[in-house]
């Protein structure tokens, strides 16, 4: 019995990797719908914007805190890309984790072998019906080098479009891409 109990305690503490773990997606997007009802908004007619305030991730993303209750804690480690609007292309990067991770989805527990790759929940949540990378719950898991580009592109349309605050969204998520190392070999 003692050997199973090793095993079971080694299992968990060792093996399991509980690192990077996200929050539930579907607790996100029901968020931001519940975010837009509560500011006058009709999520179902899909062009509304989501939360903006000035340009800053953090803030912006805070709005939907009250919607997220105790789950906003677990999105410490999460970054959120204001100026985006529903109907935008819908692989765009609204929500990412900062740091690479075995997690496909919050209740999917990964073990070490797995290998770390990047997660962010897109503007469609992943049901617009296109191929998904990776897919977890309502979100996608790239590399590095895929990461980077779909991030890049994203802060390009908002800085094209020039949506509100652009210069300061672009500045904040600019300066965390330029931050990233390259993941090559690992």
């Amino acid at each position: 019995m003692a050997i199973l109990v090793g095993l079971a305690f080694g299992y968990h503490h060792f093996i399991l990797d509980w690192e990077g773990r996200p929050v539930c997606d579907k607790g996100i997007m029901f968020a931001f719908y519940e975010w837009m009802d509560d500011n006058g908004r009709d999520a179902n007619t899909h062009t509304n914007a989501f939360p903006n305030i000035n340009g800053i991730g953090a803030d912006s993303f805070a709005t939907i805190s009250n919607a997220m209750g105790s789950q906003m804690a677990g999105t410490r480690e999460y970054r959120y890309v204001p100026g985006l609007r529903q109907n935008d292309p819908e692989d765009l990067v609204l929500v990412y984790l900062d740091r690479p991770t075995r997690w496909t989805w919050h209740e999917a527990y990964p073990t070490i072998f797995k290998k770390k790759a990047w997660m962010f929940v897109p503007v469609d949540f992943t049901m617009g019906g296109r191929q998904v990378r990776g897919g977890g719950e309502l979100s996608e898991r790239v590399s590095l080098d895929e990461f980077r580009s779909r991030l890049k592109r994203t802060l390009d349309f908002i800085r094209t479009n020039e949506r509100p605050n652009w210069q300061a969204v672009v500045a904040e998520h600019s300066k965390f891409l330029n931050s990233l190392q390259d993941d090559r070999g690992k």
